[in-house]
């Protein structure tokens, strides 16, 4: 057998056997398994270590004694050029988490992490085949909206949209006569504590000039975070020769909505605190509760090497049914795209074990009060002289009009808004692609069958 030449999620050296080497092994047992090799130092370098003919069942016999649920690794000698190393070897537990003294630990990397009070419920709901946002939560039936529910099942099937009772019973929403708790972070009637969302637009670390706090239910959240985030960024106009000028914000707005959805979704609902967004003039900081998965790195985050597994699946089917999202694991991908596709902005994302931080920072001059690169095929520049004369525009009531009516029925046809309007359907049309460019609307699903959703102003 070869030894690895170095440490890695998997693979852990010690000079010696020590308190350490349990701790290595807790760790291993509580992730996907690995090797602690005994007699190799942290370098790689190969020491050896004395054996006696009882040596490692006096370890295994130590790992088991101080381990709870015990735990047994398997032990091999391996003889390196006349040194002696041994390998403890441990599977990974199939009912987790196991302990050293009564500390859990979970492998991280290169390292053993010491688990938090959150970490180890959500690992033993994981290794139990549950979730917590699958289990019945401490609300009642009538802490919940049916009329929210109606809604989502008209989105869900705009043709033949089911009763909410049936919609709840068929997506397993209620246990025991009560919601779980996906379901009342998604249709909660009212006040909901569970999903505070703070957000606000500082001049300077200490200087707010803009805030709000959301506790509604997820659905409603989504909108309303979106429309504060929208009226904080910085705009500009490109001249293109079009009937209409196109709008470019300082940020890219997909991105920015796939990350607030991923705050929604990937959010540890057990830790104390809230979702936040910070907007400052260089920056955008977007943080909330709850870190990585288990397993997950940023490294393989970003290098969209990894298998998604959403911390709250109940909740990432039901943003999925309706088309808030697409396939799991693909949202940092278009995250990633949008920022280089936009220019002028960085991103990146930190793991801050019991919480996490994604930070979007101007570049360039954008950072320097500027407005980031102008979408591909767009002209930067606005020429110094404009025709006198130029087509009809749309009615400036128009857009205006077109929100409420989505709002009011997000199922609603450009030919029934002319009508009610009293304008020519192509008259909406314009308007409508004007307020998709401004990122103020947007299409879910296709032309017929599909809907209308506002997500800004």
């Amino acid at each position: 057998m070869k030894i690895p030449r170095t440490e890695s999620k998997t693979v852990e050296f010690k000079s010696a056997f020590n308190q350490d080497v349990i701790v290595s092994l807790v760790a291993f047992a509580n992730a996907e398994g690995g090797d602690v090799f005994i007699g190799v130092r942290d370098d790689g370098k190969v020491v050896g270590v004395q054996l006696a003919s009882e040596s490692e069942t006096a370890w295994v016999n130590e790992v088991k004694s101080k381990t709870a649920p015990a735990i047994v690794p398997e032990a091999d000698r391996i003889d390196v050029k006349g040194k002696m190393v041994v390998r403890l070897h441990m599977s990974p537990l199939p009912v987790k988490p196991t302990s050293v003294q009564g500390r859990y630990y979970i492998r991280k990397g290169k390292a053993n992490h010491l688990m938090s009070l959150a970490e180890l419920s959500e690992l033993y709901l994981k290794s139990s085949s549950s979730s917590w946002d699958a289990m019945a939560s401490g609300h009642s039936l009538e802490d919940i909206s049916l009329e929210k529910v109606a809604v989502f099942a008209k989105r869900m099937n705009p043709d033949n949209p089911d009763d909410p009772m049936r919609v709840l019973r068929k997506l397993s929403l209620v246990k025991d006569g009560k919601p779980t708790n996906a379901c009342y972070l998604a249709f909660a009637a009212e006040h909901c504590s569970s999903a505070l969302f703070m957000a606000g637009r500082f001049k300077d670390a200490t200087t707010i000039i803009d805030s709000v706090e959301f506790s509604q239910d997820l659905f409603s959240e989504v909108d309303e975070v979106m429309r504060f985030i929208m009226r904080n960024l910085m705009k500009g106009y490109v001249i293109t020769g079009k009937p209409e000028h196109d709008t470019v914000y300082d940020y890219p707005v997909n991105a920015i909505r796939e990350i607030v959805l991923n705050m929604l979704i990937h959010r540890d609902y057990c830790e104390l605190g809230q979702n936040t967004i910070k907007i400052f003039d260089d920056r955008i900081e977007f943080s909330n509760p709850g870190g990585l998965p288990f397993g997950l790195t940023v490294e393989a985050l970003v290098s969209d090497n990894y298998r998604s597994q959403p911390r709250n699946p109940c909740v990432a089917e039901l943003f999925r049914s309706v088309g808030l999202i697409e396939q799991y694991g693909s949202g940092i991908k278009r995250i990633l795209d949008a920022c280089d596709s936009h220019g002028g902005v960085k991103i990146s994302f930190e793991d801050k074990g019991t919480w996490f931080l994604v930070v979007l920072q101007k570049t360039g001059a954008a950072a320097h009060g500027g407005i980031g690169a102008s979408p591909q095929g767009s002209s930067q520049k606005t020429p110094q002289k404009t025709p006198q004369k130029t087509p009809q525009k749309t009615p400036q009531k128009t857009p205006q009009k077109i929100l409420e009516s989505i709002r009011a029925n997000p199922f609603v046809g450009t030919q029934e808004m002319a009508e009610v309007f009293g304008v020519e359907r192509s008259t909406v049309a314009r308007a409508i692609a004007k307020l998709k460019r401004d990122g103020v609307l947007r299409r879910i699903g296709p032309d017929k069958g599909g809907h209308w959703e506002v997500i800004g102003k």
